[in-house]
């Protein structure tokens, strides 16, 4: 399994880049932008109240400061364990061992992996945009024998090529819901797919109602047209 190891390391590494940037946003901006937000808002709740005494408006201050403390507290302890890179990978390590591959195959699929990722003919990265992705790196893979999307919902989706006999690409109406305070708005967007399937849908006379047995979801129309482009120049197990 040392192969297999050392693409999950690799793995681990391209995400931690991402996770280390968003911590030190968070701790450099973030937290110092809410801490002078609420010292700043409740000493002048202070004054505001007629208390325009200096000790009135240090003590509104200082509830401010202790209060931005304790929420940025709560946020980075919330934030840090959310932002682990051992956990994205063992989602990884999870959607693998869902497949139900033995030792010899996933030595296999992490050695395509780790010739795939380094080669711009069978892989490109982007960005993750829409609902509740934060814009996230994202990259689809192709090897011999597998396909990979990272960086979605969930966070690796892994598919077997031997097993595809088609593919297709669709696109779905989705609903999405935004809250803001406690008003929850309902937005809609559409969700660009692939859709893989096992056998050959002619053959068994489905329609294009069926369901896919395997699929993945992009935001962007382009990104999902690149990456069926990328699988039909890869071509050879489908």
């Amino acid at each position: 399994m040392d192969v297999y190891k050392q693409w999950l390391k690799v793995e681990k590494d391209w995400i931690g880049a991402y996770c280390n940037k968003v911590k030190l946003m968070s701790v450099l901006k973030v937290v110092p932008a809410t801490i002078i937000i609420l010292v700043l808002l409740f000493g002048g709740l202070a004054a505001a109240n007629g208390n325009v005494s200096a000790n009135s408006v240090i003590e509104g201050a200082s509830g401010g400061l202790f209060i931005g403390i304790f929420v940025c507290m709560v946020y980075l302890v919330i934030l840090f364990p959310a932002l682990s890179p051992k956990r994205y990978v063992k989602k990884i390590d999870k959607t693998i061992s869902k497949m139900g591959l033995d030792n010899f195959d996933k030595e296999q699929l992490a050695k395509e992996f780790l010739e795939a990722e380094s080669n711009v003919k069978k892989t490109f990265s982007f960005d993750m945009k829409g609902p509740n992705s934060k814009n996230t790196p994202a990259r689809f893979v192709v090897s011999e024998h597998y396909a990979m999307l990272e960086g979605g919902f969930p966070y690796a989706i892994i598919v077997k090529l031997q097993d595809i006999k088609e593919i297709k690409p669709s696109q779905e109406k989705k609903t999405a819901f935004r809250r803001s305070g406690n008003v929850h708005t309902s937005y809609f967007f559409t969700l660009y797919t692939i859709q893989f399937y096992r056998y050959d849908r002619a053959q068994r006379g489905l329609s294009g109602k069926d369901l896919p047995d395997e699929a993945m979801g992009f935001m962007d129309k382009e990104i999902r047209d690149r990456a069926i482009l990328l699988l039909e120049k890869n071509k050879t197990n489908y």
